[in-house]
């Protein structure tokens, strides 16, 4: 095996694994904050009830462009995608116009390390527009007004422990408006219980949230969340798939805050694992939207700042007269 090859594998695997000394220093200040987004070739395929129907690679020049580790949607056929180095990307759908995408910063920019701007998740309220996201490093919870302006922030104290790097990445204000997080990590090597929370209002408000362990399938772990209906969301799963390089495993289940084992025990009901020909990469973001021509699942990918992988949009249908595929 060449040394080139097995640096990058090594690259790649620091990048996404779940401890605290792979962090580097956040990217230099935006200096062209437009993207171009450009449809690119694909298969359609089904996996189980989910059929890729688009794909998309966004390309943007300025150092701070990757890293987009969370998808919400707008009102207006936009979506807003956030980022490891804090940052946001606003754009429109792109099976519904064109244009470029926009990179700024999401709330105040300042000059802090990365534990205290490493983006990982994103929520939403519909009715009132207010945002929350979740951020690794310190753990925190930070809530946005409709004009994405800090309108309040919590380290909440049963998050504190969680890894630097295992924080809240799986996050949603669910539809009847409860609160879901799960731990990324699994605050052990030997354990398969991610420690996850499931706060009965505004988490910035709410202090004493229900304690849950989620067990994810094997080998995967949680990294999105998106609503569906009462106490329902899509989760999305990723995995490291060891090999030269190495690739990621992509996986989305279901799961159902009231459905709990009377130990506290949550799981999820597993829709679809993907392999090729879905275009492979570290898919980290992922939001529903409900059109004129059913239910859509988006997906987004996390290039780790690194020039091998991509940037990545795909779009699938989802039939829900088919079944899952375990």
């Amino acid at each position: 095996m060449c040394r080139t090859r097995l640096a990058l594998s090594l690259a790649v695997l620091a990048a996404a694994a779940p401890v605290t000394w792979i962090h580097t220093s956040p990217p230099n200040p935006v200096v062209a904050p437009h993207a171009a987004i450009k449809p690119i070739p694909f298969q359609a395929q089904r996996f189980g009830p989910l059929e890729l129907v688009g794909a998309w690679q966004i390309a943007g020049a300025d150092s701070g462009f990757g890293g987009f580790s969370a998808l919400i949607t707008l009102a207006d056929d936009r979506f807003v995608a956030g980022s490891d180095s804090g940052r946001k990307l606003v754009f429109r759908r792109p099976d519904r116009g064109s244009g470029l995408a926009l990179l700024s910063h999401l709330g105040p920019r300042r000059k802090v390390e990365k534990a205290n701007l490493d983006l990982e998740s994103l929520t939403r309220d519909p009715a009132t527009g207010t945002v929350w996201a979740g951020y690794e490093g310190k753990n925190r919870i930070v809530r946005f007004g409709p004009d994405l302006k800090v309108s309040g922030r919590v380290r909440p104290a049963a998050m504190r422990d969680w890894g630097a790097n295992s924080g809240p990445e799986a996050f949603a204000r669910l539809a009847d408006g409860r609160f879901l997080v799960i731990e990324e990590g699994t605050g052990s090597w030997f354990s398969d219980k991610h420690q996850a929370f499931v706060f009965s209002r505004d988490p910035v408000e709410d202090e004493k949230p229900l304690e849950l362990s989620f067990v994810a399938p094997d080998g995967y772990r949680p990294v999105d969340l998106a609503p569906l209906d009462n106490g329902r969301a899509l989760i999305l799963f990723r995995k490291l798939e060891i090999g030269f390089p190495p690739g990621f495993g992509t996986a989305i289940g279901v799961v159902d805050i009231d459905r709990t084992s009377d130990d506290g025990i949550l799981t999820s009901r597993v829709l679809a694992r993907f392999t090729a020909p879905i275009p492979q990469d570290n898919y980290e973001g992922m939001a529903v939207t409900d059109d004129p021509d059913g239910r859509h699942v988006w997906l987004i990918s996390d290039d780790n700042f690194v020039h091998y992988q991509r940037t990545l949009l795909l779009k699938l249908s989802w039939d829900q007269r088919q079944k899952a595929r375990e």
